[in-house]
Order: C-alpha cells, then structure tokens, then sequence
C-alpha cells in the first residue's frame, strides 16, 4: 500500500479499485507504460512478454503479466482484439491497446500573455490520447488568479459532464493543465510572461471547482513537449537522455530528459535557458564586443539592450526571441515573418541591421544551446523555432542571398562547433552536422489544442509512474513474493509452489536467451527442469555466476552460439540472477 501525497491521492484510489490480490502495482504500470508507447496500435502478447519487466533486465512470467492483462482489462484500462490468423490456421494473436470507451483523460491549456487575449482550451481525451472533444472559453482577468481557478474547473467540469453523457460507468483517469512559466506541485511560482507569480495553490483550486475528487497536475509547456517526445514509438532507438529547446515569441524554454523522465530539478525550475546570462557581439560573426554598456532605445518595443521580463539584463531571453528581434529593428512583433526574410547582406557585402540583429540573436542562442549540453550531454535535442527562423534551408541560402533567418540559424550552429566541448554536440546532434530543427506551428505537439493533449498525456505519465512506485508518494516497504504463489498454504506447499514458480521461470529465460533453440526439445527440457537439474541448483543454492554457467552448458551442448556472444552470456546471466534473487526473497 502507499501513502499518496494529496496530488495523488486520485490515482492511489484508482490503483486500489484495479489491483489483484498479490500483484504488484509495478506489473500494471510497466503494461499501461508499454502500450501507452505504442499507442494507438497496441501491442501483440508476445511482444509485451519479451519486452515487460522489473526494469533490471528480466521480463515477467507468461503467468504473471496474464494476471496483470486481465485485470486491466477487466478495468477497461486497456482493450484487446484478435489478429487475423495466418494460412496455418491457429488461434489467432491477441493485440492489446490502452484505453476504452469508459476511462477519459482531460488536458487543459491556460493561455496568459501580457500581451494576448487570454483563454482556456479543453481536451477530453481517451487513454491513447486520441481526441474525443475539445473546447476554448475567453478567460477573465487575468490577474486575478483566483477567479481563473474557478473558470477553469467551472469549464473542465461542463466538458466531462457532457462526455459523461451516456456513460454511465465512464471514469476520468485526472486532469492536466499546461501553464507558462516555473511550476512546482501544482503551483506556478513565477509565470513572468503572464504577471503571475506565487499562484499559489493554483491546481488545488482548479481540482476544488471540479466538485469531485479527481488529481489535477500541472506542468510548464516545454517540459509537457519534453514528455510527449518520450512517448514516441522510435523512443527505443533513442537514448534515454535528451532535451527539447523552444523558442517562443516571448522567451525561450527547455524540457529535459534524463533516464527516460522528464527531469524538473529540485523544484520545478530545470530547464531555463532563456533566464541564463550571456554576453554577445553587436551582430557582426567576426566580432567579440559585447553589448554590456549598450544604452536601452527610446521606442515601444523592447530591444537587446532592455532587461528581461524577470526584471534582470543580458538574458538570453533579452536576444533570441522573435519579440526582441523585431523590437531592436524598430518594428513590431507582428512584422517578424516578414524581417526573417529580409537580406542579412547588401550590395556591398556589409551586413543590414537585419543581419546583425539576427546574428546576435541567434549567436545568444548558440551559448544557451553550449551551457545545456555541457550540463546534461543530451543524446538528442530537438530545438523548437517559429516557422520563420525553422523553414529554411541553410545551406542553400548561402552567400550574398542569406537572409536574417539564414543568419539566426547559421549562428547558432557556428557557436556550438566552436564552443561545444569534446563530443557534447555530435552527441546533441546524433551524427548530423547541424541540430534537429522543427517549426512550432508544424509541431505535432505545438497549438492550444496539442499543449493541452500533452497536458492530458502528463496525467497518464504520473499515473503510470505511481503504479511503477517512481513518484514522490511514500509506500510502505513490504517483501513481495511472486505473485503466481498463493500465500494461503502451509510451508511444504508454498515450497513447492515456490519451485514450480521458478521452473517456468528458467524455461522463460533458456527460451529468450538459447539462439539454437537446443532446450526447446522434451529431452534437454526434462534435464533442465527436473528439481536436481543442476541449472535450478546453481539458482537454489546462489553459485551463480559466468564461469559456472559457461561450463554447465559447454558440458551439455557443447559448441553453441550463446557461448560465442559475450553480450548475451552477460544478460543470460543477468537474468538468472533476477531469478535467484526472488527466489532468495522469498525464502527457500
């Protein structure tokens, strides 16, 4: 059992109605975690039992995710349908997708600027983030949080009331809500480009005007796209850690990953680049002044040489943004599209202010891109720009025909090559020459009704990071036994049952890790699994190890191919030894 924390106490209650006796919550979470990856195609059973387990390597028995299948299934958490069957007849597969029609997850995305009309957009969702209805509502003042807190829930309440709507028994997994700015727990500590700050406890009042106990969490836009990236279907073919760089019109954000979680920091505040300090050239790629004593312009738009809208200078949120762009040329924001295409060269060769405005930008960029790697040495970073600074062609525009976008991009890409250290940038890049770019607008995480589906996917992440005990709920310890023995017997039966247990185990494991298929044979079967079979002894009595394992097969199968792959002789044996620990938990 756990002590969930208030936040989560929604998914505590969840886990409750759905978790069998004697099975671990982990089970669940590591299935819905498979299939919300997969999503929307599902997963073959065969897949999910080669690929699901405690996370150490192993994989689950055949016996215990079935229990696991089933009783999601019987939640209507997931679904199933058979596969064709092929010319040999046979039962068909069974393909497992996440969702129903009952369960629905809401996301929700809070629009504040301080200089746009502000609104809420409302997502109900299925559990595979498909959308199923979607609305927006102008918000009040938007300085009054209190009041937004109630329009929002007001509203959140009205779209699952209608979903609900001939669903007698349909059922909301939770509520997210994507914000700008610092967000901590449910509170935004400070939201600068919206005149927020200490809102304070935002997601509480958002859950209170719901009028039911449902979890509300809230997240910052870049982390929430952060968090979709890792549910794409090439997340396996990815490393782990990486990162996503937005560039806004009002500020610049970053959502890091780091062991395959998106990581927020102490409280809530990793991942500012835009507020980093950086000191760059006037604009021209050759120079090395800096713009320290530079006097701020007369004028209405703010420019380079302005502070930040943190009230501090020289941030990077002070260069690379659309806004201050266009505000150092003079010109409104609304003219930006139009000034990214401007030439960055004249007749003469000598750079336009529209060039050194973009390269400066672009080169504040570059140094917040440099800090980034150097701090978390990403696998990969997506770097998210407008559609007028992402739809270019770099290399074409080249020489007198290289425009203020050209600029903003070649910068960016020459101050990581001269100051990025060791491998740190062809790592960010993943062999490419230049970074993987993307417009916001084209962005299939990008507009009100997507931030507000990865608000939704957010909701499923904690859910099913609860489940897997990875959040920040305290549970009880308790020793688990495996879940396919009944605890209810005397101690010679549950020895049995124990050993029966570990057998079908050990055929799982010698089946994934036997290239040859050499144990599949009733012969070599009844050898490995008969009680003195010396496999099942060397896990019994914890004399595992490399060496012993090597010789038991030589002696039994001689030349065979699992002895000439190092790697696989060291995940064969890793795998025994997952095995023997559980059998050493739970007691010979």
């Amino acid at each position: 059992m756990a002590k969930a924390t208030p936040e989560h106490q929604g998914f505590e209650n969840h886990l409750a109605a759905v978790l069998p006796p004697k099975l671990r919550s982990q089970v669940l979470g590591a299935v819905l975690q498979e299939l919300a990856i997969a999503a929307p195609l599902g997963c073959l059973r065969s897949d999910l039992l080669q690929r699901i387990g405690p996370g150490d390597g192993s994989v689950y028995s055949p016996a215990t995710l079935s229990k696991a299948l089933s009783a999601l299934e019987k939640a209507d958490l997931i679904s199933k349908s058979a596969v064709k069957a092929g010319r040999n007849g046979g039962r068909p597969p069974e393909r497992y997708m996440i969702g129903s029609d009952l369960w629905a997850v809401v996301g929700v995305h809070i629009s504040i600027s301080q200089n746009r009309m502000h609104r809420v957009t409302c997502t109900v969702r299925d559990l595979s983030a498909r959308l199923i209805d979607a609305g927006s509502l102008p918000l009040g003042d938007h300085e009054d949080w209190g009041r937004i807190a109630e329009q929002v829930g007001s509203f959140v309440r009205q779209m699952i009331g209608k979903w609900r709507d001939g669903r007698p028994g349909g059922r909301v997994l939770g509520v997210g809500v994507e914000v700008p700015g610092h967000v901590h727990r449910g509170d935004v500590l400070e939201a600068p480009h919206s005149g927020w700050e200490r809102v304070s406890p935002l997601a509480k009042n958002i859950g209170e005007a719901l009028r039911e106990h449902l979890t509300v969490v809230l997240d910052n836009d870049v982390n929430l796209i952060a968090l979709r990236e890792m549910y794409r279907p090439d997340r396996r073919t990815r490393p782990e850690g990486g990162a996503v760089v937005a560039v806004f019109d009002e500020g610049v954000g970053a959502g890091l990953i780091v062991g395959g979680r998106v990581h927020r920091g102490h409280r809530g505040a990793a991942g500012e680049p835009g507020h980093n300090p950086v000191f760059v050239g006037p604009g021209d790629p050759h120079s090395s002044l800096d713009t320290r004593d530079a006097p701020a312009r007369a004028g209405k738009y703010p420019t380079f040489s302005d502070p930040c809208t943190c009230t501090k200078l020289h941030h990077i949120d002070c260069y690379a943004i659309p806004e201050r762009i266009a505000g150092e040329l003079g010109r409104p924001l609304s003219e930006f599209g139009r000034l990214a295409g401007e030439p960055a060269y004249d007749v003469d060769g000598n750079l336009t202010p529209a060039g050194r405005a973009f390269w400066t930008a672009g080169s504040a960029l570059g140094h917040g891109i440099v800090a980034l790697l150097h701090a978390h040495n990403p696998g990969w970073l997506l770097l998210l720009l407008p559609p007028a600074l992402a739809d270019v062609d770099v290399e074409a525009n080249a020489g007198d025909r290289r425009t203020g976008a050209t600029l903003y991009r070649q910068a960016i890409e020459t101050v990581i090559d001269e100051h990025a250290f060791s491998s740190s940038a062809s790592d960010a890049r993943r062999g490419s020459s230049v970074l993987e770019v993307r417009a916001t607008a084209d962005d299939p995480h990008g507009g009100p009704e997507k931030a507000a589906r990865n608000a939704a996917v957010r909701v499923l992440d904690d859910f099913i990071a609860h489940a897997l005990k990875r959040d920040e709920c305290v549970r009880e310890q308790t020793v688990e036994v495996d879940a396919a023995v009944p605890t209810d017997l005397d101690e010679r039966e549950q020895y049995r049952e124990r050993l029966l247990a570990l057998e079908q185990d050990l055929r799982e494991i010698l089946k994934k890790y036997d290239p040859e298929g050499l144990v599949r044979g009733e012969t070599y079967a009844n050898q490995y699994f008969a009680e003195q079979s010396k496999l099942l002894q060397l896990v019994m009595d914890d004399r595992l190890d490399s060496d012993s394992i090597r010789e038991l097969w030589v002696r039994n199968f001689k030349a065979s191919k699992l002895l000439a792959d190092d790697r696989n002789l060291k995940d064969f044996t890793r795998a025994l030894e997952t095995v023997q620990a559980r059998w050493a938990l739970a007691g010979r």
